[in-house]
């Protein structure tokens, strides 16, 4: 049955490309449609492989000349983020059928599964090498930035760190690196430039409303880059990487995170701010592979499975909470026409539905029970709390640092969704395109529910998402059965160590909010006839919001914190301008770069 699934997944990868290659000549109104089913068709045919107890397949594409092929492979570890990015681009490709439908929408939507699709089957070099230069493309068209053009060194950064661990004689293929390890120095190499393409990927900056690449990061990047990282960092390199690679990755994810985390508390506008949020979440992604490398190295099969299953939970939570957060905002910045919180307010009001699925998402992303997200840190922690004990001071240094930044980059993260819920949601509406916002119909509201849904309940019942969507791809990477010791409420590391259970705390705050609500009804006085905002005075005739000087302007909903000090910038010398590429240029050039991977591979021992 893994067999057929892998082909159909090849035949609807092979879809998705046909389709983003004529998104031109598709009606707009349908190209939504294709996309989502082609999507979901995919993420459908996955469920089968998470499951504890399925098996891999393989399967080997002929493509170009004779003697390359395409290798790919489907194992519970991809079927995991697949399931993942396809869910989360079906549920955009909808939300675009009920936004106003573009062609170039499409285009990027169904190319970016296309890319994320053979990312993720990749069993060599040459198929990760197309399949991530499908998505960083998608993430950097129409850009021209250095940091956008630097994204487009991933594939090559990626390839580059194939052909190292690729042992002298043979293709650069997985099971080849499996057969036969390389040294540590090749290893070392290898997870450097993994790392530094990761990262790239992981942490790309879109612009403010380019909603679409908000929510393809969130729910498609995001699985693909951390599903490279624990393929050729945790899985390939991990037997001759040294402790210290963890270490590094405890530092790359810290510094991210962190940032993410007081950009989302420093930016101005609430599109921005959901974006570092999610980005603070790649940080704590790349923590929990830092985690599981470290405990790899020193023989700590339990440390190494907690922290995978944290890393598993944080993607999960991400994809869903993250895409429908963005997906939200959009529908907020377009019914409103603002994307700054100082402007908006009163949503609680004019937008219910669409203010509860933001709130929801932000909960899911912050470090709030019963969030997802919450769960996720319990397991971080868990894991630094069962990692190696031996060494001196030093030793001990890193996950005390990696502690502590986890816990103060938590905190400032919730700030920031306890001050975008507060100023964007709750409050008076502050102008009139504010008054006067709609909740967006159909189909989108439909899948901001079910994805703000789908949230909660992997943050009330962790432990059971955890045991049938990610225990399999767990013990794929570590080889091991240990992990969370759970039943359908509690989550534990060990049967005789205490748990986390979400229900008693949801049981908690709903009981809470109710006795709120019930003293203020109790309390409340004898009505005026004038609306909630009026302060009990009837407005002046032509003032619809009241007196204009008893209007806050917005001073008091600046950002919390101060903006990050930007990086020195080093002024090279002025370089000589190149003449435009033409068309004919660059399919010389293209055809160039293809005869020299040719000759690589038929200097590492050809293909097949």
């Amino acid at each position: 049955m893994s067999d057929l699934i892998l082909l159909l997944l090849t035949a609807d990868m092979a879809a998705l490309l046909l389709l983003g290659a004529l998104a031109a000549v598709v009606p707009p109104a349908a190209g939504p449609v294709l996309t989502a089913g082609l999507g979901g068709l995919g993420a459908l045919l996955c469920v089968p492989l998470v499951l504890p107890g399925a098996a891999g397949a393989t399967l080997d594409v002929s493509a170009g000349p004779p003697g390359l092929h395409l290798h790919l492979a489907l194992g519970p570890l991809p079927a995991f983020f697949l399931l993942l990015a396809l869910f989360s681009g079906t549920a955009i490709a909808l939300f675009q059928k009920a936004a106003a439908p573009r062609r170039d929408l499409v285009r990027a939507t169904s190319l970016c599964l296309a890319g994320a699709i053979l990312s993720l089957l990749a069993a060599d070099g040459v198929t990760l090498l197309l399949g991530a230069t499908l998505v960083c493309a998608m993430l950097v068209r129409d850009r021209q930035s250095a940091r956008a053009r630097a994204t487009l060194l991933v594939p090559l950064l990626l390839l580059a760190a194939v052909c190292l661990l690729t042992p002298t004689g043979f293709p650069p293929r997985f099971d080849a690196i499996r057969a036969a390890p390389v040294g540590d120095v090749p290893a070392g190499a290898a997870a450097a430039l993994t790392v530094a393409g990761v990262s790239l990927m992981l942490c790309p900056r879109v612009p403010g409303r380019d909603w679409v690449r908000q929510a393809l990061v969130a729910g498609a990047v995001l699985p693909v880059g951390l599903y490279l990282l624990i393929r050729l960092v945790a899985d390939l390199s991990a037997p001759a990487v040294q402790t210290g690679w963890g270490v590094v990755l405890l530092a790359a994810g810290g510094w991210i995170t962190l940032r993410g985390a007081w950009r989302a508390a420093s930016e101005a506008d609430i599109t921005a701010a959901v974006a570092a949020l999610v980005r603070r979440q790649a940080g704590l992604m790349v923590i929990g592979v830092g985690l599981a490398l470290t405990a790899r190295a020193t023989d700590l099969p339990q440390a190494q499975s907690l922290a995978l299953e944290a890393t598993m939970l944080l993607a999960l939570g991400t994809s869903l909470a993250g895409t429908a957060a963005v997906l939200a905002v959009e529908a907020m910045a377009s019914s409103t026409g603002t994307v700054h919180p100082a402007r908006l307010g009163g949503l609680a009001q004019t937008m219910p539905r669409t203010a509860a699925v933001l709130a929801a998402c932000l909960l899911g992303v912050a470090a709030l029970p019963p969030g997802v997200g919450f769960a996720a840190l319990w397991l971080l922690f868990q894991a630094l709390l069962a990692g190696p004990r031996t060494g001196g001071l030093i030793d001990q240094v890193p996950p005390a640092l990696a502690a502590t930044v986890i816990a103060l980059s938590a905190a400032i993260a919730t700030a920031a969704a306890v001050r975008l819920v507060g100023v964007a949601v709750l409050g008076r509406p502050r102008t009139p395109q504010g008054a006067g916002a709609r909740e967006i119909l159909g189909i989108g509201q439909i899948i901001l529910a079910t994805m703000a849904a789908l949230s909660l309940v992997a943050g009330i019942i962790p432990a059971v998402t955890l045991r049938y969507l990610a225990d399999a791809a767990v013990r794929e990477v570590s080889g091991s059965t240990q992990g969370v010791r759970s039943d359908m409420m509690m989550l534990a590391a060990s049967p005789a160590s205490p748990g986390y259970a979400a229900l008693p705390v949801l049981a908690l705050l709903v009981l809470a909010t109710g006795c709120a609500i019930l003293v203020v009804r109790w309390l409340r006085r004898e009505a005026k006839p004038a609306g909630l905002w009026f302060d009990g005075m009837t407005p002046p005739a032509g003032f619809p919001f009241g007196e204009p000087m008893a209007q806050s302007a917005g001073t008091g909903f600046l950002p919390s914190l101060p903006a990050l000090p930007a990086l020195p910038r080093l002024r090279l010398p002025p370089r000589p301008r190149l003449a435009a590429v033409t068309p004919v240029a660059a399919l010389w050039l293209l055809l160039a770069a293809f005869g020299a991977l040719l000759l690589i591979l038929a200097i590492m021992g050809g293909g097949a």
